[in-house]
């Protein structure tokens, strides 16, 4: 049983909901560029990347079958609905948001206006219909261990003595039900040194209990492939609770304040024409990461938060989450993923990947880092 009731889940990520700063959401600015000062793709609600989407087998399993039509007939493919990701049992599937294996920036710039822009039969446009979303994914310690050591098959005793950092006193003990609030965001298209269709980016908030009441320990904010983390006391927040998230221009890394040069970025790839080659381990990218400067150009937005089923008991069969369990099964890519996985393309989406989602705290605790800024 969950240490948590699914009203207390959803109390809790509407608390700690984190608040967007982000380069303005007009077509008129011009697609992003790496050192800001243009538009901007808004986290929102993933149906927006299904109302154009279509279901592709990938590209090489194309070429494989002699489909190669499938590459480049978007109506070729059955559509992108809940219930045909729900169906898809295979890891080279792709959602293709544009038609072509290769995607075109200013074909998605342009895509993504259209549709925020289109009415449907109600009169509704397509920022009524798809708002500012992020999605909440809520476990504790003991539920992450369980789910790491079930899903992933590993034994959790290579972190032994190097759980807790720096959100624990030296010698302090972690406890079971300290939570991980993780919030994922959803993004059309990711328009950096490299660039697929769809992004997924996170940041997470640790809490434990004291007493009747929950205090706020930390965050890890994610950063490409890396992630950086800070104690409560030392995150902007606004209203006690709410995290303050700077989202770089184009990449939609998280970070946690503005600096005026940019952050450094590392990856496990090599950037050609637009394209990442993956290689095994991280190199710093030579391009940096810029974020938007505080004030009434980019003022925090708050998103509405869609809290995922529980990861422990099953949610009623009335309660709206259980749509999102259709999607959440989805183990191909977000986005066209060129060659395979020999080339980075269209993400993952948040379940499949791994630590991350299973154990928040193992992944925050030893893979990632304090922020470089201030410890």
């Amino acid at each position: 049983m969950s240490t948590l009731t699914w009203e207390e889940r959803v109390e809790l990520a509407q608390r700690y909901a984190p608040r967007l700063i982000l380069f303005p959401e007009r077509k008129e600015l011009g697609k992003p560029r790496i050192e800001g000062g243009a538009g901007d793709y808004h986290p929102r609600s993933l149906e927006l990347l299904l109302e154009r989407g279509r279901l592709f087998p990938g590209t090489l399993r194309s070429l494989g079958q002699g489909h190669i039509e499938w590459l480049f007939n978007q109506n070729s493919r059955p559509p992108t609905t809940l219930d045909n990701l729900a169906k898809s049992d295979n890891t080279s599937h792709q959602i293709r948001l544009l038609g072509g294996p290769i995607p075109n920036p200013q074909q998605a710039w342009n895509t993504y206006f259209d549709i925020l822009d289109q009415s449907d039969a109600t009169g509704r446009t397509g920022r009524d219909r798809f708002p500012l979303t992020v999605y909440a994914h809520i476990l504790t310690r003991e539920e992450a261990v369980k789910a790491g050591e079930a899903n992933l098959k590993v034994e959790f005793a290579e972190y032994e003595g190097k759980v807790g950092r720096p959100f624990y006193q030296p010698g302090g003990q972690t406890q079971p039900d300290d939570l991980a609030l993780q919030y994922w965001f959803c993004y059309y298209f990711d328009d950096w040194a490299n660039i697929h269709e769809a992004d997924w980016e996170s940041i997470t908030v640790f809490l434990r209990r004291q007493g009747s009441t929950w205090a706020p320990l930390g965050a890890t904010y994610s950063e490409h492939e890396n992630g950086a983390r800070r104690h409560w006391a030392d995150i902007e927040h606004l209203e006690d609770t709410h995290p303050v998230v700077y989202i770089a221009s184009g990449s939609h890394a998280s970070y946690f304040q503005y600096i005026p040069d940019g952050h450094n970025t590392e990856l496990s790839g090599v950037i050609f024409g637009q394209l990442k080659f993956k290689i095994g381990f991280k190199i710093n990218t030579g391009n940096r990461d810029f974020v938007p400067e505080p004030g009434a150009q980019h003022p925090p937005l708050t998103p509405q938060v869609e809290v995922l089923p529980d990861p422990i008991d099953m949610v009623s069969a009335d309660n709206p989450a259980r749509r999102h369990l259709k999607w959440m099964g989805f183990k191909g890519s977000w986005g066209a993923r060129e060659l395979g996985r020999f080339i980075a393309g269209g993400p993952i989406g948040p379940t499949c990947k791994g630590v991350k989602w299973f154990n928040p705290f193992a992944w925050s605790e030893v893979e990632c880092w304090p922020d470089y800024l201030i410890y």
